[in-house]
């Protein structure tokens, strides 16, 4: 049988998109996941998938809401707080509730993997489910900077979201040589125009954050794409074309979910906005699949 990995991007509450896209490809196209690499809410979505907590996943995407993810607010005594030593805005307890109730290691059934980015060492670590911090981890990658606090669990200190380094984590699946790789990003291809004014301090970071992320994510799929078409041009030639380590260069069938439109903002998790996530997931999900 064909070995199929899912890769699935960050997006915070645009993450609905990428719960409902996942659903259409396992329950109506058969997708079935041998391994599952994840980023930001990927990592929380990722998680679940691998476990087959499919019906306890949704659940959570229906009943989300801002108050079940973080509590605080952006006023002027978050600000003070921060200038007297606060490491964030807001507090994500309610999410960390959510991860430590529903991770159950002994279910991971796919080959999971999750990434982490230290503020530290700047370093990207991939973290596996058979680890004794692997919750820990699994916060640490949906932690945006200033957003939320670093999560530290020794060894590893001022650990964030993986995003940082890898918003759509392709080479974390690809040295399982997989046959075809599914991704399913949160975010449209090209960074939407704002015409709104901005708010104040935290507006203006999570648009840099999200043009800065974007960038990372159309540089990693444009080079996976330029070396995939080089590879099959080559074989076409009947010549293998190998990487500076000497491996050689396969080709991956490829699907890549994204929605046409932005899905509003990163930290809106109320219902409207999550249910018009979740429809475009699924319309996105069989105009691609189909």
């Amino acid at each position: 049988m064909a070995k199929v990995a899912l890769v699935l991007s960050g997006g915070g509450a645009k993450g609905a998109f990428q719960f409902m896209a996942e659903k259409y490809a396992r329950e109506v196209k058969g997708y079935q996941w041998d391994i599952i690499a994840g980023v930001s809410v990927g990592a929380l979505n990722g998680s679940m998938l691998a476990m087959g907590k499919y019906r306890e996943l949704q659940e959570i995407w229906e009943t989300i809401s801002n108050d079940k993810v973080y509590t605080g607010k952006m006023n002027f005594w978050s600000i003070v707080k921060m200038v007297f030593g606060a490491k964030s805005i807001y507090d994500n307890e309610p999410l960390w509730k959510i991860i430590d109730r529903e991770f159950e290691p002994n279910k991971v059934k796919a080959d999971l993997r999750i990434g982490v980015v230290s503020l530290q060492t700047g370093g990207y670590t991939i973290f596996r489910p058979d680890g004794p911090d692997f919750k820990k981890a699994v916060l640490a990658s949906t932690v945006m900077p200033v957003i939320w606090s670093p999560v530290n669990f020794p060894p590893h200190q001022g650990m964030v979201d993986g995003g940082l380094r890898n918003i759509s984590p392709l080479g974390d699946v690809l040295d399982a040589n997989p046959d075809e790789v599914v991704i399913i990003n949160c975010s449209p291809r090209e960074p939407s125009k704002r015409d709104k004014p901005f708010k104040n301090v935290l507006d203006i970071g999570k648009r840099s954050l999200d043009i800065a992320l974007n960038e990372i994510f159309v540089t990693d799929v444009r080079e996976f794409i330029r070396i995939n078409r080089n590879v099959q041009e080559a074989e076409a030639a009947s010549l293998t074309l190998h990487n500076e380590k000497g491996k050689p260069f396969k080709y991956y069938s490829y699907k890549i979910i994204e929605p046409d439109q932005p899905l509003g903002d990163t930290l809106d998790f109320s219902r409207e906005t999550i249910q018009k996530s979740m429809k475009a997931g699924w319309e996105k999900a069989k105009e691609v699949l189909e």
